[in-house]
């Protein structure tokens, strides 16, 4: 089967319509063979019903008087049963044609016959058994091979055996009228066939008229308008699933296709004002004779923008492995608490340098499970986010907790804040709320609380925040804790 499929690759019409022709054809030939059964034994049920009521006829026609056998009416009249016919020696006839009676006396010796029966070969037990009380049937055979049924029975008067009665009838037609319908059940089945296998293909043809719409629809959509959809049938069927599951995968696709080309176009805008920056700078230490210590002024600047651009590129490679599912992150047991220390403790120069306080509150040890570079990376982009948007003399406190088995990291500043329009959006990648916050020099991408949402969510928490124009904002961390139980 399978190298003819390899060498003609059947439809999904033509396989429905080959599947439901071999079921129907299984089914034909099982109710052939049903009805060829049935039909043979009913019709010998019927010739053994008619056998029983033959032989309680000619019964009925014999009696016994002083001893001697007396056959009277229909019975007499039976071609051998006249002693007259003996004398004319009557020639037997066909099995199929002619009466096949015979009656024997008491001593099981044949007292009257047919011409037909005296073809037949019977068995002894076939006289025995009725003399002993028991009808006999079976099946005999004519000289020449023919088959016949036979039913013996006693006669009796009075209680008492004084005869045998046997009749028989040829079995040619119980056996050739199933070979007769089941040639014409093959005769008529593959026309049968036939029908059923068109019927089939139009019924398949039919059931995939929902399907074809979904293909033209998709072609649509594959030609690059992502805003179509499939048209979902009103039937509440798979293909209705179909159709919602394919409604459902464009939407998605429609949402990361108008990421991507956010993304792309934000990426490129910033890498393309690094790029710009050193180019100029260097433009200029090339065309220009400068003062040793301008060209170190340069030097410093082109440096400056090239950390800012592989910062930048290494953020994009994160996020970019992240969303291909290709970063590993280990698994080990973390100090929670001393990581945001820590963290805290390198971020103090950074605070002093914009007149900033970093308070840092850890009442109670935290440990988690988790890649303790990338849980570093949250806090340190949490603490210099606060820190660039808190203005001198501003505060920016930092606390960890558990509660409810959950590690807490509660970063809050007294910055400038950010509207409420702007909170839904404040991690998607390259987002800055613009109006309140200026980029400085040296300042993040704007990837810095995308990755840091990223990292937290890896690690099956959440990040919220809560902000304030003019009062400040506070980013929350939640973290599962570390059980060692």
């Amino acid at each position: 089967m399978k190298g003819i499929h390899a060498l003609w690759p059947l439809g999904i019409r033509l396989q429905l319509m080959l599947c439901y022709s071999a079921v129907f054809a299984a089914l034909m030939l099982l109710s052939a063979v049903l009805l060829y059964t049935q039909l043979q034994a009913t019709l010998a049920r019927s010739l053994d019903t008619a056998l029983q009521l033959q032989a309680q006829q000619v019964a009925g026609d014999i009696t016994n008087k002083a001893g001697a056998i007396i056959i009277q009416d229909a019975t007499a009249e039976l071609p051998g049963f006249d002693p007259s016919d003996r004398q004319l020696r009557v020639s037997p006839a066909d099995v199929n044609l002619g009466a096949l009676v015979r009656v024997l006396t008491a001593d099981g010796q044949p007292y009257r016959t047919t011409p037909t029966f005296r073809s037949l070969v019977v068995p002894a037990e076939s006289v025995s058994q009725p003399l002993h009380g028991m009808p006999w049937q079976g099946n005999v055979t004519t000289t020449d091979g023919q088959p016949v049924r036979l039913y013996s029975r006693a006669l009796t008067q009075e209680g008492k055996i004084f005869g045998v009665v046997q009749v028989a009838a040829s079995l040619t037609q119980v056996n050739t009228v199933p070979h007769e319908v089941g040639i014409a059940f093959l005769l008529i089945a593959p026309i049968v066939l036939l029908l059923s296998a068109v019927v089939s293909y139009w019924l398949a043809s039919r059931a995939l008229v929902p399907i074809e719409r979904l293909i033209r629809a998709a072609r649509v959509i594959k030609a690059g308008d992502l805003r179509q959809r499939v048209p979902v049938p009103p039937a509440h069927d798979e293909v209705r699933h179909l159709a919602l599951t394919l409604n459902e995968m464009i939407d998605h696709l429609e949402q990361a296709f108008t990421r991507q080309r956010r993304f792309v176009a934000d990426a490129s805008h910033e890498l393309r004002t690094p790029v710009a920056v050193i180019r100029s700078k260097a433009e200029m230490a090339l065309l220009q004779v400068f003062p040793p210590e301008d060209y170190m002024s340069l030097f410093r600047s082109i440096h400056a923008e090239a950390e800012r651009l592989g910062h930048l590129i290494s953020d994009l490679l994160a996020l970019a492995r992240a969303d291909e599912g290709q970063v590993h992150l280990e698994q080990e047991v973390v100090r929670f608490d001393r990581l945001v220390e820590a963290v805290a403790a390198t971020m103090e120069p950074l605070a002093a340098e914009h007149g900033v306080t970093l308070e840092v509150k850890t009442t109670e040890p935290v440990s988690m499970l988790g890649d303790e570079a990338r849980l570093m990376q949250v806090v340190l982009n949490l603490l210099e986010n606060a820190i660039r948007y808190t203005n001198g003399g501003g505060q920016v406190l930092v606390a960890v907790h558990t509660q409810n088995a959950q590690a807490g990291l509660v970063v809050r500043d007294t910055g400038i804040g950010i509207a409420p329009e702007h909170l839904p959006y404040l991690f998607d990648r390259f987002y800055r709320v613009d109006s309140a916050r200026t980029r400085t020099e040296g300042g993040n991408s704007g990837l810095g609380l995308a990755i840091a949402d990223w990292i937290v969510k890896a690690h099956g928490g959440s990040v919220t925040v809560e902000s304030q124009v003019g009062q400040g904002s506070t980013f929350t961390v939640l973290l599962p804790v570390y059980s060692a139980g």
